[in-house]
C-alpha cells in the first residue's frame, strides 16, 4: 500500500514559539476567571456547573462568561488561530482576568 494518510496526535500539534508559561495560582479566592468556549460538548451546561462549584468553594471568585469572549473553534488555519488568541488575550486583560478556562472537551 503506497497511500499516505496524515494523522494528528491527540496531544495536539507541536508548540511553536512558546515563550513563557504562567505560574500556578495558589488559590482561586478573589480571582477573576474568564471562560473561553470551543463550541464542543455542552459548554452551556458545563460552564454553568463550573461557576456554581467555584462560588461554593472559593470566596469572591468572579467569572467572566464565555459569551463575552469570541468562540474559539478547533482547527482552522494558524493565522486565524493566532488572531483569535490575541483577541481573547486582550479581552481577558481588559476584563482583569487572572486565569482562563479554555475549551470544554470534545
Amino acid at each position: 500500500m503506497s497511500d499516505k494518510i496524515a494523522v494528528i496526535s491527540p496531544e495536539g500539534l507541536p508548540q511553536e514559539g512558546v515563550r513563557q508559561i504562567s505560574r500556578h495560582l495558589d488559590s482561586l479566592d478573589g480571582i477573576t476567571i474568564g471562560e473561553v468556549y470551543n463550541n464542543h460538548f455542552k459548554g452551556e451546561l458545563m460552564f454553568r456547573t463550573y461557576r456554581s462549584q467555584f462560588s461554593k468553594k472559593f470566596k469572591n471568585v468572579k467569572v467572566i462568561p464565555f459569551d463575552e469572549f469570541p468562540i474559539v473553534y478547533v482547527g482552522g488555519d494558524p493565522a486565524t488561530q493566532k488572531r483569535v488568541a490575541k483577541e481573547v488575550a486582550a479581552l481577558a486583560k481588559q476584563r482583569g482576568c487572572h486565569a482562563i478556562i479554555t475549551g470544554n472537551g470534545g
